[in-house]
C-alpha cells in the first residue's frame, strides 16, 4: 500500500499524547519562527517524541514488538501575535475548549523512516490526507483531557434546597441593608424568610457574619443567597447546615422564589464579584514577595545543575511542585532518584509509567534544567503520581504534607519496593510510646515507624517556640486506660519518645484549627533554629530519647487483645457535635489513642479523604504474624479474579480489610508472588535510623510554607538554603520562578507561613 494511502486509512484516536516529548519536556510550541521546538507524533502508538529520544523510543518498541514504529508525523507550533491567556490558579474552573489554530500555525512533515514523503508546503494534496494531518492535529492533548475532567465546576442541589417550599402570601420586598449593622454591601438574603444579613469579614471586605448568625438563631433556615453578585448568569447560594455552595437544578423553582422576594433575576445586575471571583482574586493575592523592601526585584537565578528549574503550576499544583523541589533539588541531602537507573527498555507507553516519569522529572531537575529556563510542566508526572486517588489526581488545592506522605508511600510500593537502597528511609525514625498504670504501675511499650514528626502548636497568637512545642508533646499526659492486669479502666501516664532517630528529620507543625468548626491554617509565627540562612544554630533532639523497657525498675502489663478497645463515650459526643459521624468518631480515637477528642480531631483532619472513613469500625484483634486470612474474604477476592496469593499478602498487610486489600491488589499487580510469611516479617522487623542521642543534632535545609487561610486553598512554596556566590542563602522556588529570597520579608514569611521543615543531621 503506497505510503499516502495507508496514512489516509488511519484511525486517529480523539485524544493523543503530544503536549510534550515521552522522555523529557521538550514541546513542539515556539513564541516565534527562530525557535526549532518539534515533536514527532508516532502514527503507531500516537505517543510523540522529540528528535532526541525518538530513536529510544523506535528501539524499544522494536525489543518489545519487534515493530519499526517509524511513521511520523513531526509537528511545530509557531505563536500567532494574539497570544492564548494562560490558564490562571483557581480553586474551581471550568476549562472552555479553544481551538489550536486560534493561537498557533501549524508545520508539519510526514516522514517513513528516513524518507520525507509530505510536508506542510506541498501542492496539491489530496483532502484525505489534508484531513487526516487535521485529525491528527485537532486530536486534544492528552494532558488537556485530563486538566478539563479535573476542572469541573461541581455545586450541587442539597437536601435543603430539594426541601424549601415558596412562602405563600404576596412578593415582598428585601431590605437594603444588614438587619443587624446596617451595611449595604456584601449582603446575603435567607431565601426561607427573606432575612438580610451581612457576610464575614474577607480581605479588603466589611463584613460581621450577621447572615451566619441569622442561621444560628434559625436552624430551620440554611439556606441564603449574596445579592451584590445576583444575576442571570450567576448565583451564589450557600448552605449553613451542609456548609457548601448549592444551586437550584429546578430553574423555574428558582425564577419564582427570588420573584416572591421582589427580585427579577432577569434584569439583575451584578454589583459584586461572585464567589469564585473572589476566591481566584485572593488566591492570586497569596503569593510570596518577589521584591525587597526598596521594591527591587529579587535576584533571579537560571536554571542550572546548581538550582535546577521551576515547575509551572497547572492551576493548583503548587503543592506537588514545593515537595518535588525539596525532595530533587537537595531539600533533603542525599535523597535521589539515582537509583532508578536509566530509562527501562522495555515499557512502550512511558507517559502512564511511573519509573518512567520518575526518570523523565530527575533528569530535568538534575542532569539538563538548563534546557528549561522558563521551567517545566509536570502534567505527565502529576496524572501518573496521582493515578486514580480522587484528589490528586484531580485540579483541586491539595495539603502538602498529605502529598508528601503519599509519594514517599507510592515510591515505596511501586519505584523501591525491590531496591536495598530506598533514599526514603534517610526520613524514617522509630517513636516509642510509653503507658504506665497508675494503679499497677505495669508499663507497655508500643513503637511507631513515621516519615515525619508532626507538632502540635499551642493555640496562641504569640510566637512559639518550635523546641518548647517539641518538648510539651513529648511531655506527656494522663490518659483512661483499660488496664489487662487490673481488668478495669484506670489513669495511665502516656509519654513518648524516639527509639531511633532519622538521618535526615522531616517536622509538620500543625497549622490547623477550627473556627466554627471549621478547619483553618493560621499564621502563628514559629521560632525554629537556622531561619536565617547563615544563623548555624541546633535542633538537640537526643533529650526526647526513650529509655525502653527496664528490666530491673519496670514490670510488663499483661498483653491483651485490642478488641477489648472501648471508645470514651465523652469523647464520641464532642466529636459528633463537630460534624464527625460516629463510626469516623470511634475510627478516630482508636487510631489516636483513646485520649482525647483533640487527638481524635487531629487524625480526622488527616484523613478526611479516606475511602472507609465513615464505614462501620470492626476494631482489629492483636495482630499475629502466624495469623491465617480470613477464607471467606479471600475467597470473596480471588471470585473478583485476582490472584490468590497477591490477595493473601494484601489481606495480611492490611488486617483483613478486604476493600483496604481489594485497593492493595490494583495498586501492585506487578508484585511478584513471593512468600507471604516470609515477607511480611520482614517488613515489621526493618529497623529504621539510629539509637545514639549524642548524634541526634540537626540544622534547619529547606522549608515549605503555606499562605492562606483554607486548608483548600492558598499556595505553596519551597525555600531551600543554596550555597550563592560562596555564601549560603535562601532560594525561593515559587512555581517556575527561582530568585535570591534572603529579605527580611520572606524571613518572616518562613516563620508565619513555615509548614513542613527538612533538617539536615549537622
Amino acid at each position: 500500500m503506497p505510503v499516502l494511502e495507508e496514512f489516509s486509512s488511519l484511525q486517529i484516536p480523539s485524544v493523543i499524547h503530544k503536549d510534550d516529548c515521552g522522555y523529557c519536556f521538550e514541546s513542539m510550541y515556539n513564541d516565534d519562527r527562530l525557535a526549532s521546538h518539534a515533536l514527532n507524533v508516532c502514527l503507531n502508538c500516537f505517543q510523540s517524541f522529540c528528535d532526541t529520544h525518538i530513536q529510544l523510543h523506535q528501539s524499544v518498541a522494536k525489543n518489545d514488538f519487534d515493530g519499526k514504529h517509524d511513521f511520523l508525523l513531526k509537528v511545530s507550533k509557531i505563536r500567532k501575535p494574539e497570544q492564548k491567556q494562560p490558564i490562571e490558579k483557581k480553586l474551581k474552573l471550568e476549562i472552555t475548549e479553544k481551538s489550536e489554530d486560534e493561537t498557533h500555525e501549524s508545520l508539519w512533515w510526514l516522514t517513513k523512516g528516513a524518507e520525507l514523503i509530505v510536508d506542510y508546503q506541498t501542492q496539491g494534496l489530496k483532502p484525505s490526507v489534508t484531513t487526516k494531518v487535521a485529525e491528527v492535529l485537532n486530536a486534544r492533548s492528552s494532558n488537556f483531557q485530563n486538566m478539563a475532567h479535573a476542572w469541573q465546576l461541581e455545586v450541587k442541589p442539597c437536601v435543603h434546597v430539594e426541601g424549601l417550599d415558596i412562602p405563600n402570601g404576596d412578593s415582598q420586598i428585601v431590605a437594603g441593608n444588614c438587619t443587624d449593622c446596617k451595611l449595604k454591601s456584601n449582603l446575603w438574603m435567607c431565601l426561607h424568610c427573606g432575612n438580610v444579613g451581612c457576610g464575614r469579614q474577607q480581605v479588603g471586605i466589611e463584613g460581621h457574619s450577621h447572615a451566619l448568625k441569622h442561621f444560628e438563631d434559625n436552624p430551620g433556615h440554611p439556606l441564603a443567597v449574596k445579592l451584590g453578585s445576583l444575576s442571570d448568569s450567576a448565583a451564589d447560594i450557600y448552605c449553613y447546615s451542609c456548609d457548601d455552595e448549592v444551586q437550584f437544578a429546578d430553574t423555574q423553582k428558582w425564577v419564582s422564589l427570588l420573584l416572591h422576594w421582589g427580585i427579577d433575576i432577569q434584569s439583575r445586575v451584578a454589583q459584586e464579584k461572585t464567589l469564585l471571583e473572589l476566591q481566584v482574586e485572593q488566591n492570586m493575592n497569596w503569593d510570596f514577595q518577589m521584591v525587597d523592601a526598596e521594591g527591587h526585584e529579587l535576584r533571579h537565578l537560571e536554571g542550572s545543575k546548581k538550582y535546577g528549574c521551576g515547575l509551572q503550576n497547572l492551576g493548583n499544583s503548587c503543592y506537588l511542585n514545593s515537595v518535588v523541589q525539596v525532595l530533587l533539588n537537595g531539600g533533603v541531602s542525599g535523597w535521589s532518584l539515582e537509583e532508578l537507573g536509566d530509562f527501562p527498555d522495555d515499557v512502550i507507553y512511558v507517559s502512564s509509567n511511573l519509573k518512567c516519569q520518575l526518570i523523565k522529572m530527575r533528569k530535568a531537575l538534575r542532569d539538563e534544567p538548563e534546557k528549561y529556563p522558563h521551567g517545566i510542566k509536570p502534567t505527565t508526572f502529576k496524572q501518573c503520581v496521582g493515578g486514580t486517588h480522587e484528589e490528586f489526581s484531580s485540579g483541586r488545592q491539595q495539603d502538602a504534607l498529605e502529598f508528601f506522605s503519599y509519594f514517599v508511600d507510592l515510591l515505596d510500593k511501586k519505584a523501591f519496593e525491590k531496591s536495598s537502597l530506598n533514599p526514603n528511609d534517610l526520613m524514617r525514625f522509630s517513636l516509642q510510646d510509653r503507658i504506665e498504670c497508675t494503679r499497677c504501675h505495669g508499663v507497655k511499650y508500643t513503637n511507631q515507624n513515621s516519615d515525619y514528626l508532626q507538632v502540635l502548636l499551642s493555640d496562641s497568637e504569640e510566637p512559639q517556640d518550635l523546641l518548647a512545642n517539641l518538648a510539651q508533646n513529648f511531655q506527656g499526659d494522663k490518659v483512661d486506660f483499660k488496664c489487662p492486669t487490673c481488668k478495669e479502666t484506670t489513669e495511665a501516664n502516656k509519654t513518648c519518645g524516639f527509639r531511633t532517630f532519622p538521618e535526615m528529620l522531616v517536622v509538620s507543625c500543625s497549622r490547623i484549627k477550627l473556627v466554627n468548626w471549621v478547619p483553618i491554617k493560621t499564621s502563628q509565627e514559629v521560632l525554629v533554629p537556622g531561619t536565617q540562612a547563615t544563623d548555624t544554630s541546633i535542633l538537640e533532639l537526643g533529650q526526647f530519647k526513650s529509655n525502653g523497657f527496664d528490666p530491673d525498675n519496670e514490670t510488663l502489663l499483661e498483653k491483651s487483645d485490642s478488641a477489648g478497645f472501648e471508645p470514651k463515650a465523652n469523647c464520641i459526643s464532642q466529636l459528633t457535635e463537630m460534624g464527625f459521624s460516629g463510626n469516623a468518631a470511634v475510627r478516630a480515637l482508636y487510631h489516636s489513642g483513646n485520649s482525647s477528642a483533640d487527638d481524635a480531631a487531629n487524625w480526622l483532619f488527616q484523613h478526611m479523604d479516606d475511602a472507609d472513613l465513615n464505614d462501620p469500625f470492626i476494631v482489629p484483634s492483636a495482630p499475629s504474624k502466624s495469623d491465617e486470612v480470613n477464607p471467606q474474604a479471600l475467597e470473596n477476592m480471588a471470585a473478583m479474579g485476582l490472584n490468590t496469593e497477591l490477595c493473601r499478602k494484601a489481606l495480611i498487610l492490611n488486617q483483613g480489610n478486604v476493600s483496604a486489600s481489594v485497593e492493595w491488589v490494583f495498586n501492585n499487580l506487578d508484585y511478584c508472588d513471593d512468600s507471604i510469611q516470609e515477607s511480611a516479617p520482614e517488613e515489621d522487623e526493618k529497623e529504621y535510623g539510629f539509637a545514639d542521642e549524642d548524634r541526634a543534632s540537626y540544622r534547619l535545609k529547606a522549608v515549605i510554607c503555606h499562605k492562606g487561610a483554607s486548608v483548600h486553598s492558598g499556595h505553596y512554596v519551597a525555600f531551600i538554603k543554596k550555597e550563592v556566590e560562596n555564601e549560603v542563602k535562601w532560594v525561593l522556588y515559587n512555581d517556575e520562578k527561582i530568585v535570591v529570597a534572603d529579605n527580611a520579608t520572606n524571613i518572616e514569611e518562613i516563620k508565619k507561613n513555615g509548614y513542613i521543615y527538612f533538617f539536615d543531621r549537622s
